[in-house]
């Protein structure tokens, strides 16, 4: 898989909109959706890589 770099405050941004989206939608609470599923799986995404996990698979369609 190839790896990009970016920079930590553009992470931050994304997980950012994510966290929104999902506060919008209600997302968490329901996972209804594939929308609701797939904002959560990449906002967990981003909370891994900034918490340098990012090897760490987040499975689709499932809460912490």
């Amino acid at each position: 898989m190839e790896e990009v770099t970016i920079y930590k405050f553009q992470l931050e941004a994304i997980k950012d909109a994510l966290r929104v989206t999902a506060n919008i939608h209600n997302s968490r609470k329901t996972l209804e959706t594939c929308h609701d599923r797939m904002v959560v799986q990449a906002e967990k995404y981003a909370e891994n890589a900034l918490k340098g996990e990012k090897d760490t698979v987040v499975r689709y369609g499932i809460r912490d």
